[in-house]
Parts: C-alpha cells; sequence; structure tokens
C-alpha cells in the first residue's frame, strides 16, 4: 500500500482536474452545469484526501479532513440537481432547499469539531512504516448522520434515473444504466466504509475516480453532454407525430411517447418485440377516439441504398388539418352563400334601378320631342315619380347600412300623434286609391295624443308595413289598426295593426320575411316593385325601439303585420317636424349665390331658388365664390356644395369668414349629397349655419330660407 495510496490519491486528484476541464469544453447547458459542479467537488474532495495523506500533525490532518468535506458534502446535491435536468423530472425546487441547509450545517459541525467533537470524537494521528502518517478518528453522530444523508442522496439519484428515463431510446437506456453503475459503486464503498469493513482505509478517492471515468466514458462514448444527440431524442420526444423504428427483422429499437399512447396493448418494454402487424399496408388510417391519424412506413437503407437497415413507421395527426380542412369547406360554402346572395342582390338591385331609370330617360326623351304643354307636365310628373322611388331605394340602402354599422340612432322629439296618423293616411290613401284598393283607418279614442320618441321611425315604420301591404294586395283593402293596451303617467304602449286581404305568405316562408332582399312567389309577382329591404328596416327600427313585431298571415287571404312599442307621453307639444310649412306665406326676396361644380345641380338649384322668388347667382368653385365677395358683390345667403376640387365646402366657409366684417354673419348653408347620419351634426359644429341635402326637398329649402331671411 505504500506506493497503491499516495498513486491513486495524485491520478485521482489530476483526473478529477481534467474532468472539469473536459466538462467545461462541452456546449453550454444546465446538465453541464451542474455535472462540472460535481466534478469540482470531487476535485476539492481528493485535494483534501492528498493533503491528509502528507499530513505530519494532527492539525494539518485535520484541516485536510476539513477540505475534503467541503467537497462531499456538496457533491451529492449537485449531482441530484445534475439528474433532474438530465432526466427532465418536474420536481419542486423545496426538497433541494433544505438538503443544501443540512448539507450547510453539517459542514458547519465538520468545521467546528474542535469546540464540541460530535463529528470526530476522539482524533490520533499515528505513523506508518514509510515514515508517513494516518489519521485516526473515532467517529460521533454528526458523522453517521451525514453518512446516512449521503446514502439515501444515492438512492435518490439512483431512483431519479431510472424512473426519468424508463422509456427512452437504446443509447439514452445506455447512459442510464451507466450513471445507476456509479451510483452502486458509490453504494458500495460508502456503505462498506460506514460498517468499518475497510479498516482504517478511506476510499473516496479511489470511489471519486472511478465514478468520474464511468461518466467521461458516457459523455465521450454515449454522448451524455452531447446537446445535438440530446435534442435529437427530445425533438423525437416532443413531436407530435407517433414514430417507431424496427430493424430489418422488424424488431423493435425505439417508440416516442406518442406512438405508445396509441397502441395500450403492445408491451413496448419488450426488447425482443416483433411489429409484423405494422407492415401489412404501406399507408393506413388509424382513428383514436377524436383523434384521427395516417399511418405510413418509410426504409431505411444503408448510404448507397443497397442493404434494407430497417424501418420507420410514421404516425402523422391528421386531426387539426381535418378540422382546418373542414372549416375551410365551411367557410367556402358561406362565401359561396354569400357570393350568390351578393350577384342575387346585384341583380335585383339592378332590375329596380333601371325600371325607373328607363322611365326617367323614355319620359326625358318625349319631353324633348313634345310640344304640346299637358303632356309634356305629364312626362314631368312621371319623371319625378321614378326619380323619388329611385330616392327611396337609396335611402333604404344607406338606413341598411347604417343599422348594420351600428351607426343608426333614436332621435327622441315631442309630436303630435293624430298629425302624424293623419299625414300617413293622406299619403297612403292616394297610393291604394291608384291601384283601387280601400283603405281604412281604426285610431282609439283613448290613446295621448302628446307624444315623445323617434317620431321619423314610427312614421318610417307604419308607411313602410302599409305601402307593403298596398304591394302584395291585387284588390280588397289595407287596414291601419291602432289601439292603447297599456299606459302609465309617463308612457303609453300601442299596438299598430297593419292588415291586408292580398295574397299572403306560406307558414314555411314566416322566418324570412323580415331577412334582407327576400321576396316570396318571385315568378307570380314578378312585377312587384322594391329593393325587398323595407321589412328588414322596419324591424330593425322596432327592435331599436324596444319594441316587437309578428307575423299572421293566411296564403291566398291575407296577412297581418303586429307591432308593439312604447311611446312617452309629453304635456306639450313644439312644432314638430313633421308638420307641413304654411306654403302661403311668402318668402323675403334676395340675392342668393349658389356655389357647386356641377353646371347641372346649379341649374336645378338656381331654377327653384328663382321659382320661389329668389335673385340667384351661381359660381362653379369657391375661388370664383372669393371673387366675387372681394369685388363688393353682397349676397343675403350662400349656399355651398361640399365636395369640390382644389377647395371644398369646408375650406369656403372658413375662407369666407375669414374676410371680416359682414362676411362673419352671412349665413352659409351646406348643400351635399352626403345624407349619412351623423354628418350634419359635424357640419353644424364646423361653421356652417344650415345643411341641406340633395336632391333638394322643397320644403325643407323654404324652412331655411324662412329661417334667414323672414317674410314679406
Amino acid at each position: 500500500m505504500s506506493y497503491v495510496e499516495p498513486f491513486i490519491n495524485w491520478s485521482g486528484m489530476m483526473i478529477s482536474f481534467a474532468f472539469c476541464v473536459a466538462i467545461i469544453r462541452q456546449q453550454a447547458s444546465n446538465v453541464q452545469k451542474w455535472l462540472m459542479l460535481t466534478f469540482a467537488c470531487g476535485f476539492v474532495t481528493v485535494v483534501g484526501n492528498t493533503m491528509e495523506f502528507y499530513a505530519t500533525s494532527v492539525d494539518i490532518a485535520m484541516t485536510a479532513v476539513k477540505t475534503a468535506y467541503i467537497g462531499k458534502v456538496y457533491m451529492l446535491l449537485f449531482a441530484l440537481m445534475f439528474g433532474v435536468e438530465f432526466t427532465g423530472l418536474k420536481i419542486s425546487k423545496i426538497p433541494f432547499i433544505v438538503l443544501g441547509a443540512l448539507d450547510t450545517l453539517s459542514l458547519a459541525f465538520i468545521m467546528t469539531n474542535d469546540h464540541h467533537m460530535f463529528f470526530y470524537t476522539d482524533i490520533e494521528l499515528l505513523p506508518k512504516p514509510d515514515n508517513k502518517f494516518y489519521l485516526l478518528s473515532e467517529k460521533g453522530p454528526i458523522y453517521y448522520i451525514v453518512m446516512g444523508q449521503m446514502v439515501l442522496c444515492i438512492f435518490a439519484f439512483a431512483y431519479m434515473i431510472i424512473r426519468g428515463t424508463q422509456k427512452a431510446s437504446k443509447e439514452a437506456r445506455i447512459r442510464t444504466a451507466l450513471l445507476v453503475v456509479s451510483a452502486l459503486i458509490v453504494l458500495v464503498l460508502l456503505g462498506g466504509a460506514i460498517a468499518g469493513m475497510l479498516g482504517n482505509y478511506d476510499p473516496t478517492t479511489f470511489m471519486i475516480t472511478v465514478v468520474e471515468i464511468i461518466i467521461m466514458i458516457n459523455v465521450k462514448r454515449y454522448g451524455l453532454l452531447d446537446t445535438k444527440q440530446v435534442v435529437q431524442e427530445s425533438a423525437l420526444e416532443a413531436t407530435q407525430e407517433g414514430l417507431i423504428l424496427v430493424d430489418e427483422k422488424k424488431h423493435l429499437i425505439y417508440a416516442n411517447n406518442v406512438a405508445r399512447s396509441l397502441f395500450y396493448d403492445v408491451d413496448w418494454n419488450d426488447t425482443k418485440l416483433v411489429l409484423d402487424d405494422f407492415f401489412k399496408e404501406r399507408e393506413w388510417v388509424l382513428d383514436k377516439g377524436d383523434r384521427h391519424f395516417e399511418a405510413r412506413v418509410s426504409e431505411v437503407r444503408s448510404q448507397k441504398g443497397r442493404n434494407l437497415q430497417g424501418y420507420i413507421v410514421w404516425f402523422f395527426d391528421m386531426t387539426f388539418l381535418n378540422q382546418y380542412t373542414s372549416e375551410m369547406i365551411r367557410h367556402k360554402e358561406a362565401s359561396e352563400q354569400a357570393n350568390k346572395a351578393k350577384t342575387n342582390f346585384l341583380a335585383h338591385i339592378s332590375h329596380e334601378i333601371r325600371t325607373p331609370l328607363n322611365a326617367i330617360i323614355g319620359y326625358s326623351e318625349l319631353g324633348l320631342r313634345e310640344r304640346e304643354a299637358l303632356r309634356i307636365s305629364a312626362y314631368l310628373k312621371s319623371i319625378k315619380v321614378a326619380a323619388n322611388t329611385l330616392l327611396n331605394m337609396m335611402n333604404e340602402i344607406l338606413d341598411i347600412s347604417k343599422i348594420e354599422s351600428g351607426k343608426m340612432e333614436l332621435v327622441s322629439i315631442n309630436y303630435r300623434f293624430d298629425k302624424l296618423v293623419h299625414e300617413i293616411q293622406s299619403m297612403m290613401e292616394a297610393q291604394a286609391g291608384k291601384k283601387g284598393l280601400e283603405f281604412h283607418l281604426e285610431v282609439a279614442n283613448d290613446i295621448p295624443n302628446h307624444l315623445v320618441g323617434d317620431r321619423g321611425k314610427l312614421h318610417e315604420v307604419m308607411m313602410n308595413l302599409i305601402s307593403n301591404a298596398i304591394k302584395y294586395t291585387p284588390e280588397g283593402s289595407v287596414t291601419l289598426r291602432v289601439d292603447k293596451l297599456e299606459a302609465t303617467e309617463s308612457q303609453v304602449l300601442l299596438r299598430i295593426e297593419v292588415e291586408d286581404t292580398g295574397i299572403g305568405i306560406e307558414e314555411e316562408n314566416f322566418d324570412k320575411v323580415f331577412e334582407k332582399f327576400e321576396q316570396f312567389d318571385k315568378e307570380k309577382n314578378y312585377n312587384i316593385q322594391g329593393s325587398g329591404l323595407g321589412l328588414s328596416i322596419t324591424k330593425s327600427y322596432v327592435v331599436m325601439m324596444d319594441g316587437n313585431i309578428s307575423l299572421e298571415s293566411e296564403y291566398g287571404k291575407g296577412s297581418k303585420f303586429i307591432v308593439t312599442v312604447w311611446q312617452g307621453i309629453s304635456e306639450e307639444v313644439e312644432e314638430d317636424a313633421g308638420e307641413s310649412l304654411d306654403s302661403n306665406v311668402r318668402i323675403r326676396s334676395a340675392k342668393l349665390l349658389v356655389v357647386d361644380d356641377n353646371e347641372l345641380n346649379c341649374d336645378v338649384a338656381q331654377g327653384i331658388l328663382n321659382y320661389m322668388g329668389m335673385d340667384t347667382d351661381t359660381v362653379l368653385s369657391g375661388a370664383e365664390c372669393l371673387k366675387l365677395l372681394e369685388e363688393g358683390h353682397h349676397y343675403a345667403m350662400i349656399l355651398t356644395d361640399h365636395m369640390m376640387p382644389e377647395m371644398d365646402g369646408v375650406e369656403l366657409m372658413h375662407r369666407i369668414r375669414e374676410l371680416g366684417g359682414k362676411y362673419e354673419k352671412i349665413p352659409i348653408v351646406l348643400l351635399t349629397a352626403n345624407a349619412i347620419r351623423g354628418v350634419r351634426e359635424d357640419m353644424i359644429k364646423e361653421g356652417f349655419d344650415e345643411f341641406l341635402t340633395k336632391p333638394i326637398e322643397v320644403g325643407e329649402l323654404r324652412r331655411v330660407l324662412m329661417k334667414f331671411l323672414g317674410q314679406e
């Protein structure tokens, strides 16, 4: 032993140092970090043991022992941390924190042993035959506690390695076996030392050297720290696809967890397993619950492709792709349906637009050729009717667009209910009379006369229902019936019925009645015009007012639409928007200026204003307008278009105001084709005095002229 022990000490120290350097040179990872710390602790331990071997006094020997224990107590903690990273097991940090605290406490007892003698109860340095000394010590209770803790750590390490790699590949199982062997070597030698079977010999240096050699073989030969290999194996396990590798005789080599989970009846731990059943077809389908897999077999051949070396069985998870495909098919069908609806709408609306346009163009042509005044007047009336039809259609399309975009709002005002009903009666009686139908009005006497609500939308609801009834009633009558269902001090619940003796609606079509662009019995009703939006808009308005709308119909005998809606009760009513102006009052004549880049629009506006007694000038741009004003021309009011090139109506208004003096107060009215809700409010805030839409409504124009010019 005189030459063996120093050889082991010096060899172990150099090997430990060399292995620390070798581990450091590996590609950085947490596995490498913890293994390097384990080897570093081994190096410190071997250094301490070597110092003890050359000690010449008890103090030097105890210093060496304490140095060695700095490595010993933390070496197994770092080894356990290495095991966690290597296996990927999810383990709480708490056990390792407790173990680190116990290791530190144990080291404290060792370092202060001179004061309490709990670790070594007696220490003596005895001479050897070769003029060397060895330390003879009696073990105290702390020594056996520390040794017991080390044994438990070794068992925990072995269990962790086996459990974390039990479903690993062949290469990984070899790495695992070598790690377990190293743990068993430590356990055997440590147990022998604790039991006193090795006498005074300390096997620590030999044990560390052997274990480090085994681990370095693991590193160099089996890729323990080979990042590329570990990543490849991790990728095989992390993939969502199942994977089975077999040799040329179809013996199992490797199966990842996905493949294992697909076949519960296969013993994957059987190293002699033959998978003949997997090779009956090159491709097949596998359904497992709600998951769908496609299996494919591919051959693995040598580099030159001559020798068959094995097979790979792939299980591709097609579940998401199938769901995605189904979703795409559904979207495609919905898109095709939407395109079909769009095409139908365009065809329908094209027909509805071209019909009045045909009348306008045709009657215009006839009017240009006609010399008799009465016939020209009749043509002009027909042109106006057709133009109003176009305007109503555009308004309906704008309304449905605003409803769908959420920009439609309720506008509550005080109004006279009797005037609203009278207004509807006047218009609908005339419309029904043209078709030879009777129009009946039945209004309950107990309905309050002064109401609060969105008069315009309630008016539109009743008009749409009555117009629709007149359209689909070839003979007989249409009835508007209004009753009071409930009332409080501040509100009244109205029940509005529109009943006709028309063609009726089949029950199977009830759900489609309020859909956009729907028209039933198209062949029978091909001559009935309309955008198909009226009832859809009507329902939207009723819903906006927190009301309900329903339908009763008997096919071939007639229909009844029923609306219930709450309205507020008011004590006094100001002049409401529904009341027509006193057309007999003459407006004070004045000189006006119209600004519009379109000559036809200028002519129309000038003609209407001149007919109403105004002296009107027109210009085709904002620049011409400013030139007239700067030259000293005076106007009582300026009406300007909105969208004009170079200088639009908003900029023109601001430029006029900047002229100062009388132009700061001159009424400027925006005359625009932009009828989208909210534009009027924005333009008034911008600085305009009033807002009129195109086509010009004579009643609205009279209101604005009366507002700023007054009456004679």
